[in-house]
């Protein structure tokens, strides 16, 4: 039984807690951002990665 009453003050004193909260709340954040950059460059390599192909094919084409 004692092990419990020191677990639920431990998480008592954790929820009460406020200290790293900002710390957690920039990390994600900080996550989120990476996520979105991510998503984004990977959408517009494949695009740039397309045009930068076609444009080789017509220049390979022009040159005979």
């Amino acid at each position: 039984m004692l092990g419990r009453s020191r677990g639920a003050e431990a998480i008592r004193r954790f929820r009460r807690e406020q200290s790293g909260t900002t710390a957690i709340e920039y990390a994600l954040v900080a996550v989120l951002i990476f996520l979105a950059l991510t998503a984004g460059l990977s959408v517009y390599g494949n695009s740039a990665g397309s045009l930068y192909g076609q444009i080789s094919n017509r220049i390979l084409a022009a040159l005979g």
